[in-house]
């Protein structure tokens, strides 16, 4: 009851992107997931340049509480997720490196291919079953790892959890070698999930991108995005749950009542609210169809993507040159 009537410390702030301060609301949500607290944040759009992001927002120092140990409990044991996020990786083994690796599952089917691995993850406490190379670091600020010194860098829904996403773009393209890639997997604005069906992980997520403003964080940072693959069986994001919402909303219901239907098991839901619970079922049904995930996909509407970038082969950093002329002297 505490963490409800505790107001949070929010930050005004500009567009990461472009720097612009210029933007326009796009929705407001409390944290209707975790319930931490009953705070309302507006996720808006930046008008010079489309990235989304929640203004005013957490600040460093305040967003910690919206991660209590409900949250990374509800991420352990996702072993099929973790098998599924290979097929992403190229078919030549190198160096690589995972951003907020947690307890280092995917890294470790990874080292059992063949690749050398290692990992960041800031939580000190977090458990490292698989005796890995994990750096207990805040990325990007606390990054000191070397230059040109991956092959392939991943970070799968962390990007729009930080603060500073481009200052993370321009770390990763220093840490890649020439030739490397960057596979990130990030919320995108333009879908049915974020934008109507109100599934966003406020205020845990921070930013929401696009095929768009992806580009332009890699062209900025010298990065080359190759390809953007919609996804809804890495961390959901089919948009099913609009109708449904739709329907509780045409009923009176306000947002919170609707997230409450949600949780509600299926017999409790028809004792409690029997009318609506028929019209949720057939609502749902129609959902399974309009919004099938292939449906979804091929419409490239999915709520999450992932976007795979190459660092060219003439990119070369400060420390790759200074290894090229050492090289060139030996």
């Amino acid at each position: 009851m505490g963490n409800l009537l505790r107001r949070a410390v929010p930050e005004t702030v500009s567009c990461n992107l472009c720097g612009a301060d210029d933007s326009t609301p796009l929705f407001r949500l409390r944290d209707y997931r975790l319930q931490v607290d009953n705070v309302e944040w507006t996720a808006v759009r930046c008008t010079r340049c489309g990235l989304g992001y929640l203004n005013p927002r957490p600040t460093h120092d305040e967003v910690a509480r919206y991660y209590p140990a409900a949250y990374f409990g509800e991420r352990a044991g996702h072993g099929d997720r973790y098998e599924r996020f290979t097929r992403y990786l190229p078919a030549k083994r190198g160096r690589l490196l995972d951003i907020g690796t947690a307890r280092g599952d995917f890294l470790a089917r990874m080292r059992d291919r063949g690749w050398t691995v290692a990992g960041i993850e800031p939580f000190s406490d977090a458990a490292n079953p698989h005796a890995l190379e994990i750096h207990r670091q805040h990325f990007p600020d606390e990054c000191d790892l070397a230059e040109e010194d991956y092959d392939v860098v991943t970070a799968w829904a962390v990007f729009e959890h930080l603060h500073d996403p481009a200052r993370a773009f321009e770390v990763c393209a220093r840490l890649l070698r020439p030739g490397g890639q960057l596979i990130v997997q990030v919320p995108n604005l333009r879908s049915i999930h974020s934008r109507w069906a109100l599934q966003e992980d406020v205020p845990r997520h921070l930013y929401f991108f696009s095929e768009r403003t992806l580009r332009a964080y890699g062209e900025r940072t010298g990065l080359v995005l190759d390809r953007v693959v919609h996804t809804t069986d890495l961390f959901g994001g089919s948009g099913r749950g609009v109708l449904r919402l739709a329907l509780v909303r045409a009923t009176g219901r306000s947002i919170p009542e609707f997230f409450e239907i949600w949780r509600t098991p299926r017999i409790r839901r028809f004792r409690r609210w029997p009318t609506l619970a028929l019209g949720w079922t057939a609502a749902s049904a129609v959902e399974r169809v309009l919004l099938a995930d292939r449906v979804v996909r091929g419409a490239r509407l999915s709520g999450q993507v992932v976007a795979q970038f190459t660092k060219p082969q003439t990119m070369t950093t400060q420390a790759g040159r200074i290894r090229e002329r050492v090289a060139a002297t030996a």
